[in-house]
């Protein structure tokens, strides 16, 4: 039991350089990216900056800003989000211009809102945090170029779920991302 053990780690290993050695001729020279995100951890959208770094591990940092009100004769809401998604990528399966993205991180949404009518005023805000993992396709140019992403994630957190969510429960949101930008 032992050896077969060490026989399967050993080819494991084997295979990890062989594939290593292989990636040396796709080494990207282009390791900035700048892109416009629709839905993803920025939930509605957001603008990111992408590093990558050791040639497969990417960290951004994005940003979003929303802003709703509506008024009706003398009662008026509005509400304001603030997203800032930190997210690390994987992209060590990759073929030349395309990859498979695993990634994890998180975004920090701050949130205000405020309504008034008849005679009464309301406010509120706050700060939170949701987790997001994902998994995607990416076709980011090796030399820099016209960068495409596409994929799922889950966004997870209290207060997060499909139907009826309750702000006390973990729960877990199916979500989905697009995102075109610039590889430098």
């Amino acid at each position: 039991m032992r050896i077969s053990g060490s026989i399967g780690i050993g080819l494991a290993f084997a295979l990890l350089i062989g594939t290593t050695a292989a990636r040396a001729d796709d080494d990207r020279s282009a390791t900035n990216s700048v892109f416009l995100e629709g839905g993803g951890p920025g939930l509605l959208y957001s603008i990111n900056y992408e590093r990558l770094f050791e040639g497969d591990f990417g960290l951004r940092v994005g940003f979003s800003y929303t802003s709703i009100s509506a008024t009706s004769g003398s009662s008026s809401a509005s509400a304001s989000f603030i997203a800032v998604p930190v997210v690390a990528s994987y992209l060590g399966l990759s073929s030349g211009n395309h990859a498979l993205e695993l990634g994890g991180g998180a975004t920090i949404i701050n949130a205000s809102g405020a309504a008034s009518g008849t005679g009464m005023a309301v406010s509120g805000s706050g700060v939170g945090v949701v987790g997001t993992a994902l998994l995607g396709y990416r076709r980011q140019p090796v030399e820099g170029g016209f960068q495409f992403r596409i994929g799922i994630e889950a966004l997870f957190g209290k207060g997060l779920a499909l139907s009826n969510p309750d702000p006390n429960t973990f729960g877990v949101l199916p979500w989905m991302y697009l995102s075109l930008g610039f590889t430098l």
